[in-house]
């Protein structure tokens, strides 16, 4: 089963995104409201969403700024591929996608497709969102300043 997000286009630097997505340890704070337990290090995380079983998961490609790969490792519930693409478009702008997919039958395929592209949507909204605030205090002279 397969769940693509909507191309978005971001105002900001591909790079920006990557760093972010390409560090687990620097996703605590992007991360859905039903994901709970989230522990992280660079290239390796677990997590559980929505009480079901431990996900334990690896990055397995970088390709910077344009390309972050996540799979599962083994003992998670279900294998998965979860990957995201940065495509700069202009100065200062790019598109983010993100992609899911999932190695389940088919009908727990239809029981979590609607999950699986809530949460790919909600990942990529959260990677525009995040973009566009480093973009906007770096242009406003705030970056790297504390209220």
């Amino acid at each position: 089963m397969k769940a693509t997000s909507d191309i978005l286009q971001v105002a900001g630097d591909p790079a920006t995104a990557y760093r972010k997505i390409s560090d687990f340890s620097s996703l605590a704070g992007m991360m859905p409201d039903q994901v709970q337990d989230f522990k992280a290090t660079e290239d390796t995380c677990s997590l559980n969403v929505g009480g079901m079983a431990q996900i334990d998961m690896r990055i397995s490609q970088k390709v910077e700024p344009s390309l972050v790969v996540i799979n599962s490792e083994a003992g998670s519930p279900f294998s998965f591929t979860l990957a995201f693409h940065f495509t700069k478009t202009a100065e200062n702008m790019f598109q983010s996608q993100v992609e899911a997919e999932v190695n389940v039958n088919m009908i727990m395929g239809a029981v979590l497709k609607p999950q699986i592209q809530k949460f790919v949507d909600t990942l990529n909204r959260h990677i525009k969102t995040f973009c566009e605030s480093v973009a906007g205090s770096a242009t406003d002279g705030t970056q790297g300043k504390t209220a």
